[in-house]
Parts: structure tokens; sequence; C-alpha cells
């Protein structure tokens, strides 16, 4: 006399169910990305990208250098896909400049 723990027939039958179901969960999952998340990415390579470009170029030539070697390395990193760390570097940039950062009001909404 057998014991039969589950409604299916055979082990193999049930790892596949499962494997297939796992599978197209994580294919959801990473297809799927949260609107402000792509916006968010958006604005810092372009927007936040463009203020210290600006900035850069309008400083005094002895910090002019070190700000431009700043959004060279953060437009490189956005070409890598590393937003965050080029957002840094932007940032940097805009601070050895003396310019302070400009919010539109959509990134100020996803900050918050």
């Amino acid at each position: 006399m057998t014991i039969q723990l589950s409604a299916f027939r055979s082990f193999p039958t049930a790892l596949t169910i499962v494997a297939a179901s796992a599978l197209a969960f994580t294919g959801l999952v990473a297809t799927t990305s949260p609107a402000y998340a792509q916006s968010a990415a958006d604005y810092r390579c372009a927007g936040l990208a463009d203020q210290a470009s600006t900035a850069a170029g309008t400083t005094d030539a002895s910090k002019q250098a070190n700000a431009k070697r700043f959004v060279a390395t953060g437009k490189k990193l956005c070409e890598a896909g590393n937003e965050r760390a080029a957002a840094k570097q932007f940032r940097a940039a805009l601070k050895v400049a003396g310019v302070a950062e400009v919010q539109g009001d959509s990134q100020m909404a996803a900050a918050n």
C-alpha cells in the first residue's frame, strides 16, 4: 500500500509546473518597473547632467577643469547605466562650481 502525498502522479511533472511558474513570475517582475524609477533615471542623466555641464562652463578658471572632469566622469557612468554614481559626480561638479541643484516639480514629488 502506497500513500500518495500530492495530486500529481509523478515528481518530474510537479517540478516542471513549479519551475515554469517561477520563471513566469521572475519574468513579470523583471519587465515591470515603477514609473517613478524611470523618470528618476531620466532626470539624473539628462536634467542633472545639463545643469552640471552648464555650471562647469560658467565657473571661474581655477574650478572649471575640476568641475568638467566630474561632468565627463558622470557622462561615462550614464553610458554604462550607472545613474546613481553619475548623479553623485554631477552633484560634485555643481558643488565645485558653487551652484545649487535645481529640481523640477516631478523630481520633488518623486523624492517625497
